[in-house]
């Protein structure tokens, strides 16, 4: 299917064998940018469609927004795409200009259920508990008009009183009806305090714990609906991007074997699948334990400043380890002595302290270091570090 990779007249190719060079395949400076571009561009492109994957299975029915006054469950111990995505209760409303156009202060939003809700019976309790509250608004309303009405009617008896006092004609009312007023307001109010107590204490208290039972019993069901969701999210995200990344490497691996020039591209490719399928990985494993291991890890550690510390140092190691380690295995690479010797043959350098061989025969004369041996085929004097011999073409 791919033999337009192959050559025939090609050999394959060691990277110690004699005549390998890396300055020989050397791709051009506009070739890196065109690999940077299909990087940046693919990356691109598969991420968006990552992204819009999501919508393909079917999502958990989002909770309405009157939920969250009475939900104990965290949202990140729900899923992961609630809270980085999508709401997990429907928001008053929707859009900036909605919230600025419509909204009143006086007018409370209505709850739109889910059919988790509308299975719990929780628009039943919820209504009820909507009632009690406006009737609680009501008579808190209403005690502060009766105390406004009070303290008028308190600076009315008083003066009223002076007046009797002084013998000032001249009184609207007497002292007796303020007397009797005063005390009506103040049983009318003593009546209003004791339903504002009832239904504080007793009506409204007993319908919120009966609906956080509800929506704990409800989060039960919802948890391992969002958990399917995921599940199924994880699976066609793999579907899409495992058999590119398999792909892909298979065919970077096969190039690489061959030393083909053709192996940078596969290597870009590789890059953009791998990035792709450690994005899928990660975040799947994350909103599975990885987080909550973080999270309670962390809260442990920042009871302990000394333990705070030593994560920090331990932290400043491992990068130290990771990046000088990655850089000490690209110079180890670089400078094999086997790579270095064959470099500095062909500078005509003495392999092992540089001399130029212009005046060497089988040895070099400034640090005495063998260059050539007798070939166990032809006799004739062959190069050491050559794995060829350059006069009968056997090898070692």
């Amino acid at each position: 299917m791919f033999l337009f990779f192959r050559s025939k007249t090609k050999e394959e190719v060691n990277t110690t064998s004699p005549g390998y060079e890396e300055q020989e395949q050397k791709t051009p400076k506009a070739g890196y940018i065109l690999l940077f571009f299909m990087f940046v561009t693919a990356l691109f492109f598969g991420w968006r469609a990552l992204d819009d994957l999501r919508d393909v299975p079917s999502r958990p029915e989002s909770l309405s927004h009157c939920a969250q006054e009475f939900l104990t469950t965290k949202w990140e111990d729900i899923g992961r795409y609630q809270y980085l995505n999508y709401p997990v209760y429907e928001l008053a409303y929707p859009t900036k200009e909605s919230r600025l156009v419509d909204f009143k202060p006086q007018a409370e939003p209505p709850c739109i259920y889910s059919v988790y809700e509308t299975r719990y019976d929780i628009p039943v309790r919820m209504e009820r508990h909507r009632s009690y509250n406006r009737e609680l608004q009501d008579v808190e309303i209403k005690l502060g008009r009766m105390d406004t009405d009070i303290a008028e009617l308190d600076r009315a008896y008083d003066m009223a009183l002076q007046e009797k006092m002084a013998n000032v004609g001249g009184r609207i009312y007497s002292i007796t009806e303020l007397y009797q007023k005063k005390e009506d307001a103040k049983l009318q109010r003593s009546e209003f305090e004791t339903r504002r107590d009832e239904l504080r204490n007793n009506l409204l208290k007993d319908v919120d714990e009966n609906l956080r039972m509800k929506y704990r019993e409800l989060m039960l069901e919802y948890r391992v609906a969002w958990r399917w969701y995921e599940f199924k999210l994880f699976l066609l995200e793999m579907i899409f991007v495992f058999p590119f990344f398999w792909f892909v490497f298979r065919m970077y691996k096969r190039l690489l074997a061959k030393n083909s020039p053709y192996t940078i591209i596969f290597t870009a490719l590789v890059a953009v699948a791998s990035v792709l399928t450690l994005r899928i990985l990660i975040i799947w494993f994350w909103s599975l334990f990885l987080a909550r291991i973080i999270q309670t890890l962390w809260n442990f550690i920042q009871n302990f400043a000394l333990l705070k510390s030593l994560v920090f140092f331990g932290g400043m190691f491992l990068v130290i380890t990771i990046f000088g380690g990655s850089v000490y295995w690209l110079q180890k690479r670089i400078f094999e002595p086997k790579r270095v010797a064959l470099r500095r043959m062909r500078q005509k350098q003495c392999p092992n302290c540089q001399t130029s061989l212009d005046l060497a025969e089988s040895f070099c004369p400034n640090c005495g270091r063998k260059l050539k041996e007798k070939c166990s085929i032809c006799n004739n004097e062959r190069w050491l570090d050559f794995s060829t011999c350059g006069y009968c073409g056997s090898k070692k």
